[in-house]
Parts: C-alpha cells; sequence; structure tokens
C-alpha cells in the first residue's frame, strides 16, 4: 500500500516537474457594471486562463455605436499564462448594450477550445443631478458647538481652554453626490480662529457653514490703534520670523511677549491679532505700535515709514507694494517712499519703479533745490512775460493815440454863414 502511494506522488511529481498541462484553458467574459446612463462608458473584459494562444472576438451591438474588436496572439514561450482583453463602448441611447465573444483558445498542451459567452448593460436616461449641498451633521471632536447643529444654521461659535493647540472638525453630508472639505485636524491660536466646512452640490453650488473657535487668554494685552482693536501675541508658534531679525522676548504690560529685533536698525517687532483673528507684524517703540511694512527687492530690504515732513514740492500719495498700501511722494512721473535699510541701519528717500519692482536710493536734498531753481525759474519768466506783454499793450495804445486825427467840431452858426463874393 505504501509503495503505490510513494509511486503516485512521484508520478504527481515527476508531471509538475516537467510543466505537463492536462487542463484545458478557460474564458470568462464580464462588465464593470450592468447599468449605465446614456452618454456613458462601459468597459467589457475578457479573461483568459492558462492559454498559450488564442484567437478571439469580443463583439457589441445594441445601444452603442459599437466596440467590437479581436484579439490574436500567444505567450510566445509556448507556456501556458493568463491574459485579460478589455473593449471600452460610449452609449449612445437607452435601451440595451450586447457583449459576446467567440473565437477559440489553445493550452499549451495542444487542447483546442472553442469559446462563447454573452453580457448585457441596461442603458437608462440620466438622472437630474443633485442639488443638495446641506450637511446633516457637524461637530467638533471633545467639545461642544453654540447653538446645537442645525442644518439651515450657518455660523457656530466656540470657546476652547488657553492649553488648546489643535480641533477636530467633524462633519456628513446629506447627499452623497456632494463634496465636503474643511473638515480634519485644524490648529488654533489664542484669540479668534476661523474656520469654513464647505459643501458643494453635484451641480457644482457651494454652501459654507463657518465656526469661530475663541482660545482664551486669561491675561490678554489689548491694544488700540486708530480704531481698530488688537490683542499682543503671547505665542511664539504664532509669528513668522523676517528676515535680518533675531528672535528674543520682550515685557509689555510685565508679560514676556515674543519679539524679532534687527541690532543694526534698532528696530523690535512684535505680533499683533486684529478682530477677526489676522496676525501682523508692528514696530514697537515705547508702548507705540507702527505697522511693519517690509520690501524686498534683488539688493536691499527696507521697512517704509512716513516721513513726518512731506518734501516740498512733493504730493503725498498712497503706494501698493507686496498687497501692502505704503506712504509715497510724487512729482511728475517719479515715486519716492521713505524707508529704512534694515541692512545698515539708515534711512533714505528711495526712487520707485514700478515696471522692475525695485528700489534706488535718492538724493532728496539736492533733487528739491533743482526743482526750487527750476520753479524760480519759471517765476521769472512769467513775471518777465507778463512785463513784457504790459509794455507791448501800452506801447500800442500810446501809437494809436498819437496818430489818430483830431475831428474839429463846426458849430451850427458857422456852418451857415455863406462865403463871400470877391
Amino acid at each position: 500500500m505504501k509503495k503505490i502511494k510513494y509511486l503516485i506522488i512521484g508520478i504527481f511529481a515527476f508531471i509538475f516537474a516537467s510543466n505537463i498541462v492536462f487542463a484545458a484553458g478557460t474564458a470568462s467574459l464580464s462588465t464593470n457594471a450592468s447599468t449605465i446612463e446614456n452618454g456613458s462608458r462601459v468597459k467589457a473584459s475578457l479573461s483568459l486562463r492558462g492559454v498559450a494562444a488564442w484567437n478571439v472576438t469580443i463583439h457589441s451591438s445594441g445601444a452603442t455605436s459599437g466596440c467590437t474588436e479581436k484579439f490574436v496572439g500567444d505567450s510566445g514561450t509556448a507556456q501556458n499564462i493568463n491574459k485579460t482583453f478589455t473593449v471600452t463602448c460610449t452609449s449612445t441611447s437607452t435601451g440595451i448594450i450586447n457583449f459576446s465573444v467567440s473565437g477559440d483558445i489553445t493550452s499549451a498542451n495542444g487542447e483546442n477550445v472553442k469559446i462563447s459567452g454573452s453580457k448585457s448593460v441596461k442603458v437608462v436616461t440620466p438622472r437630474q443631478k443633485s442639488s443638495n449641498n446641506k450637511l446633516k451633521s457637524l461637530s467638533i471632536t471633545g467639545f461642544e458647538l453654540t447653538p446645537a447643529f442645525n442644518v439651515n444654521t450657518k455660523e457656530y461659535q466656540l470657546l476652547v481652554p488657553s492649553t488648546t493647540e489643535k480641533i477636530t472638525i467633524n462633519a456628513a453630508k446629506e447627499d452623497s453626490y456632494a463634496s465636503i472639505e474643511g473638515t480634519g485636524e485644524k490648529e488654533v491660536h489664542e484669540g479668534a480662529n476661523f474656520f469654513e466646512v464647505i459643501v458643494t452640490s453635484e451641480t457644482g453650488v457651494s454652501n459654507i457653514y463657518t465656526i469661530t473657535v475663541t482660545v482664551e487668554d486669561l491675561n490678554p494685552i489689548e491694544v488700540t490703534i486708530g480704531k481698530g482693536k488688537f490683542t499682543v501675541v503671547k505665542e511664539a508658534r504664532n509669528l513668522v520670523k523676517p528676515d535680518l531679525f533675531d528672535e528674543t522676548t520682550i515685557k509689555i504690560n510685565d508679560i514676556d511677549v515674543p519679539a524679532f529685533t534687527n541690532s543694526v536698525s534698532k528696530y523690535t517687532l512684535v505680533g499683533l491679532k486684529d478682530s477677526n483673528g489676522k496676525i501682523e507684524l508692528y514696530i514697537y517703540k515705547k508702548d507705540k505700535y507702527t505697522k511693519y511694512k517690509e520690501f524686498n527687492s534683488d539688493k536691499i530690504s527696507v521697512i517704509f515709514l512716513e516721513d513726518v515732513k512731506k518734501p516740498k514740492h512733493f504730493e503725498k500719495i498712497s503706494l501698493t507694494l507686496n498687497e501692502e498700501k505704503v506712504v509715497a511722494y510724487k512729482y511728475n512721473d517719479l515715486i519716492l517712499v521713505y524707508a529704512t535699510n534694515i541692512a545698515t541701519g539708515k534711512t533714505n528717500y528711495y526712487s520707485y519703479d514700478d515696471e522692475e519692482k525695485t528700489l534706488q536710493i535718492f538724493d532728496i536734498n539736492d533733487y528739491i533745490n533743482s526743482i526750487s531753481k527750476t520753479e524760480n525759474s519759471k517765476i521769472i519768466i512769467i513775471i518777465l512775460s507778463i512785463l513784457l506783454l504790459i509794455s507791448i499793450i501800452i506801447s500800442t495804445l500810446l501809437y494809436f493815440n498819437f496818430k489818430k486825427p483830431k475831428k474839429i467840431k463846426i458849430k451850427e452858426e458857422y456852418k451857415k454863414i455863406k462865403p463871400s463874393k470877391k
């Protein structure tokens, strides 16, 4: 009995070692959908297994313009392989798309098999796209929104402890065809943080839900600049260090706050957050705050300032640089800005080239003197021109006054006297 068992095992081992195949190849037809909308595409796949050669055709008919294709070939090694062929059809009308296969396949042992099979796909009228762009739920992990979620309420608030650095926004949409963005883990900073959860319907119309997350500040440093209300940023992670500045801390209201200093220009910068949660750097000096507006060109980095005394002959204007409005001074086509070079610490006037977006140091005093001389020359010329004009007018009047003959009036009684005859 054991000898027979070992003999059978040996036969199977020999078969596998010799790569002898007794099984015939197989073929199966499938589609990637059973129902599609008119105008959509559908794919039919013919899967061959254990074949060394093939001569097959995938036929299509019905509600399509046709995508019949023939496939002929072999494995190239006379060994059995698995092979898949596909055709993709576009539907042209409602109804049925019929797929069928025909041909034959050959295995490595020379066995040839005729294949056949069919599949059908239903083509229906396209459904109307959904316009639903509403949320089914909205929440923040570990916290309760105010007010409680309502599908028609678009604005929510949340107050979190001062130790909170991150929150997780969760939301679900009412309609599966809609898209949603704005969820997940978000960083938060002291003060107001604004987030939007946007739901866009299948038709492309968006609906926005806003969440204001306020990180509690137990001891805020409040600042008023003009009509604006600000708070001093007390977390260094909320600020971005500008070039040529070093990180440090300073005391404001006996509280250590992050700051940046430049040893050359002696400027100190701190961060201020406005009522909308926007953080920007400001120059801090003796409890006064001036917005920090840095301009970088190929050669220099400057901080824009406003000259207390406007240059003579120049008009004060507003100029937009790096999306920030700065004070500038204009005379004819010349535009100047007043700024401090961060690298040198020197404050000068610079001419601004709008086309090249560059700054060039400018000698304002010589230029003003030149303008003054030009203006004075213009005034002298105007005065001389006026005097010359007056002189011409007077000379003309005198000339015509002497040239004009005087008319002698003859009294009426003398006109009546007749001349005597001699």
